[in-house]
């Protein structure tokens, strides 16, 4: 993913990791082993798949989703519910016609398109805000391992 300016360092650092996956398995055998190891705030799960996430899959991140729908390409998303839904749900509203459109400002132009892909092909995009700074190297090291398709960095501010 797109390096970051670095102005203030505490300002800019990184706050969160992004990851895809394949499947609801794979994603969720890597929210169980971070949620022993890690200190996470947040994340949020887009996804734009027909099928739910298994029974086990009963981690608050998975629960309830929001529903957002963008006309290029015509698709709904699925997005956990909270800020990020919600400011997305806006973007949509006011005009942005894709997926890839709303998440830029989080994301480079590339990045956002990378992700407007991979959900339009059935994988699971993870954004997981970080708990500490110690908590960066475990999270990405368990992230590059599990996810088959990329992990990076972004800025995205979710809470509820």
């Amino acid at each position: 993913m797109q390096k970051a300016r670095h102005f203030d360092a505490e300002r800019t650092r990184p706050q969160s990791v992004v990851a895809v996956f394949d499947d609801w398995d794979a994603l969720h055998a890597v929210l169980v082993g971070l949620k022993s190891h890690t200190t996470l705030r947040s994340g949020v799960v887009l996804h734009a798949r027909k099928d739910a996430p298994p029974a086990a899959s009963s981690f608050g991140l998975l629960k309830e989703m929001a529903h957002l729908r963008f006309s290029q390409p015509r698709q709904d998303i699925a997005c956990t519910v909270g800020r990020l839904a919600q400011e997305l749900s806006v973007r949509s509203a006011g005009g942005t016609r894709s997926l890839a459109g709303a998440l830029h400002g989080w994301f480079s132009s590339v990045q956002a398109e990378q992700l407007q892909s991979h959900i339009g092909r059935g994988h699971l995009v993870l954004c997981l805000q970080l708990g500490t700074p110690e908590d960066f190297s475990v999270v990405c090291g368990r992230l590059v391992q599990a996810s088959p398709h990329m992990v990076g960095l972004c800025n995205i501010k979710f809470g509820s």
